[in-house]
């Protein structure tokens, strides 16, 4: 029998591997800059366009007359538009977005000019540093739209001074590199256009620019709706140098040669259409000549890849980030320790999905003896009881800062996506989804974003629904859609009251809620008040618990929305989890608090839940901690209603986090009573405990540990209903699976 034994390597850099070039691999195009037409005021009010950043995009205006952000709405359907005025001299404005080194590369915008005649605005596209390649000019030849070929301008189309669709797209590899095409109104009008300037193979692409060059003064351009995408192309597979290739029987072996210092996976699959690549083995990277031998592969048609894992202490074990704020009173920091499922306002941050019976999660890890954050995704395999290797999504390059953690969405065809949360615009928000369905092997980058604590959920038959918070005037809640991911509508505000924190969940039916409180002058250490909105049509209108129609974004303090006015009692509020009893009514926990610093002074930090009765909010207290931070979550079954958090003082007290307890009520969360305390004599305190989405058993509680007075390892546990089986996932894995241990107490 002949063996067809073929070898790839990845076909993409690995996530694990993501670098500030994005060596991008899709079918599809990812959005890598969208202005939505300028309508946000607040990125692009009315003047001079600000050095803003919206998204993945960043503007740098021209220093000495930056073009102009007006409103034409009084004259036509446009709206908003950037208008770029002649002033006899050269003014340009740059777009810089995430660089792009292969596939073809799209700059897509509506266009017109104030006169054909002369020319008015110059769009070029440039390499991350150095000179434009391609170069389209309105009115450079008199009446036409032209392009220059390095040596003069050349018109391609009679210009007149009408709106028009313009397209250009550039390849930056394959066959036609180093060349352009146009579209007008979605018409191609010229081909096989040349670059100005000459650049290799896998230069990075990231800004365009638009112009007003040498015009006569006081004629302008004006451009609307602006998108840069990216339409992938695959790289070359990487060359794995093989030796002895064989068959044997029922076996195939081979061997390849490694790179030093590292260890590679050996994965296999059954066809080349849309792989679904199987793990074999770890082989080490010792730099010579490796082998393995596979006794299932007896399918002639069998496929093989070689890909290189992340160094030694990236992913071969789950490791929680630990941090500090560095805000130190009398009893310590506001908040530390281990902190890899902070915080309440990522949510969610693990998913069941009963079609392939896992439970698939991420969580912020950190390279081994470093505080260095990692963005790590995983599953449990419920029939196995075994968890994978995990998988580094996005290497934070420095950043150790758990805010900037990740939630996840799974779509309605199982694809896993991961919305990293950024911070204000100094980091931006990240999008990733799985290269295939229900796997958390491999991820590919979709989208930057200005986004923080992001709250996404897949709505069937509708799409995405992200809750999120920009840093516009403090922290300001708002929301996004999109029916595919990869789109995305433009950010609506919800709410601007000083800032907010906000736990959101969906309702069975698809009705979406959200509760948050508010910081008065913007101070977050003065957190306080409760208000509850939720909207039964995907954002249109939003009302209150009781039908109360709520005029957005809210912006006064005194509005329908307010549930409780904790100000005047002198109390903060810092929220935990929503869910909905069995009428499908709103369920509110949170902690209420008398002083922002740890220690005595704010106590008692009363948990208490807040429930909508189908007429009014009735409030219950259901046990007290000791620290503003301890953070635990709420479920709701037929029988009973129960809470998982750390509510028992742990060894290090006045700390983030503690002991964790079960505490069950069976009367609607008026009276409650603690079942059960799940850790006894800990050496560092746990925190943050979080429901999965439809949380299944053992997998039903995800939580973190770490010593909150000092660096040190943060390991990761999970747990079932009744608290009595605690698992911790394996610190050091050095196989690809394994199942997590039993934790006695």
């Amino acid at each position: 029998m002949k063996f067809n034994l073929r070898v790839l390597s990845i076909l993409a850099a690995p996530a694990m591997w993501f670098c500030s070039c994005l060596a991008l691999q899709a079918s599809e195009p990812v959005v890598l800059a969208d202005v939505g037409g300028f309508t946000d005021d607040e990125i692009y009010p009315a003047g001079n366009l600000q050095s803003v950043t919206d998204g993945g995009a960043i503007w740098n205006p021209a220093s000495a007359t930056p073009a102009q952000i007006l409103s034409l709405a009084a004259t036509n359907s446009y709206g908003k538009v950037l208008r770029r005025t002649q002033t006899g001299t050269d003014n340009t404005d740059i777009l810089s977005f995430p660089p792009v080194t292969s596939g073809a590369l799209t700059v897509e915008f509506d266009a017109r000019a104030s006169t054909a005649g002369s020319r008015t605005l110059d769009v070029f596209l440039l390499p991350a540093s150095g000179n434009e390649v391609s170069l389209l000019g309105w009115g450079t030849v008199a009446n036409k739209l032209c392009y220059y070929n390095g040596t003069s301008w050349i018109g391609v189309r009679d210009l007149d001074t009408n709106w028009h669709r313009i397209a250009m797209i550039n390849h930056l590899s394959g066959p036609a590199f180093g060349s352009w095409y146009l579209k007008v109104d979605g018409t191609v009008i010229a081909t096989n256009l040349p670059w100005r300037y000459s650049y290799p193979e896998g230069t990075a692409f990231s800004r365009v620019r638009f112009g007003g060059i040498r015009g006569v003064a006081g004629i302008y351009g004006e451009v609307d709706n602006l998108v840069v995408s990216g339409e992938l192309a695959v790289t070359p597979p990487e060359a794995i140098v093989l030796t002895n290739a064989a068959a044997r029987g029922a076996e195939v072996a081979f061997s390849f040669q490694t790179q030093t210092n590292n260890e590679y996976l050996v994965e296999s699959t059954g066809a080349l259409a849309a792989p679904a690549w199987l793990p074999l083995a770890i082989v080490p990277g010792s730099g010579a000549a490796a082998h393995y031998t596979d006794p299932p592969a007896t399918n002639p048609a069998e496929f093989y890849r070689v890909k290189k894992l992340p160094p030694p202490g990236y992913a071969d074990g789950y490791r929680g980030i630990w941090f500090t704020l560095g805000q130190f009173s009398t009893y310590g920091d506001k908040y530390s320790g281990g902190l890899g499922t902070y915080t309440a306002n990522h949510i969610p941050i693990a998913i069941y999905a009963a079609a392939v019976n896992k439970t698939f999660f991420v969580y912020g890890g950190t390279i081994k003896d470093q505080a260095h954050l990692l963005i790590m995704a995983s599953c449990y395999d419920h029939a196995t009881g075994q968890v994978p290797r995990p998988t580094l999504v996005l290497d934070k390059q420095g950043v150790n800062d758990p805010h900037d953690n990740a939630a996840l969405a799974i779509d309605a065809r199982g694809y896993i996506w991961v919305f990293v949360s950024g911070r204000a615009t100094a980091r931006p928000g990240w999008k990733f989804r799985s290269r295939q369905p229900y796997s958390v092997a491999d991820f590919e980058f979709i989208r930057q974003d200005e986004m923080t604590y992001p709250q996404p959920r897949y709505l069937p038959g509708f799409g995405f629904f992200n809750l999120f918070t920009k840093y516009t005037n403090g922290r300001e809640l708002y929301w996004e859609t999109s029916t595919n991911g990869i789109n995305w509508s433009a950010h609506q505000k919800l709410a601007g009251i000083g800032g907010h924190y906000q736990v959101s969940n969906v309702r069975s039916d698809g009705l979406i809620a959200s509760f948050f409180n508010r910081h008065p002058g913007g101070n977050v250490d003065k957190r306080t008040d409760l208000y509850y909105v939720q909207t039964t049509n995907y954002g249109a209108t939003w009302t209150t618990a009781g039908g109360v129609a709520l005029t957005l974004p809210l912006t006064t303090t005194n509005n329908p929305a307010l549930v409780i006015d904790y100000a005047s009692r002198g109390e903060l509020m810092y929220t935990c989890d929503l869910n909905f009893d069995t009428n499908g009514r709103p369920v509110l926990l949170y902690v209420v608090s008398h002083h922002y610093q740890p220690g005595p002074a704010g106590s008692p930090r009363t948990w208490t839940i807040a429930r909508w009765t189908g007429s009014q909010w009735v409030t219950s207290a259901v046990c007290q901690s000791d620290h503003n931070y301890d953070m635990g979550s709420l479920y709701i079954q037929p029988d009973r209603w129960l809470i998982i958090g750390p509510t028992q003082n742990g060894p290090q007290v006045w700390q983030t986090g503690g002991e964790m307890a079960l505490w069950s009520s069976q009367d609607q969360g008026q009276t409650w009573t603690m079942v059960r305390q799940i850790t006894t004599n800990s050496a560092s305190n746990h925190s943050y405990a979080r429901r999965p989405l439809n949380a299944r058993d053992p997998f039903f509680v995800f939580w973190a540990d770490g010593d909150p007075t000092q660096l040190g390892p943060s390991r990761l546990y999970f747990s079932n209903s009744d608290g009595t089986q605690v698992r911790q996932l394996p610190y050091d894995m050095p196989a690809l699976l394994a199942v997590p241990q039993p934790v006695s107490y």
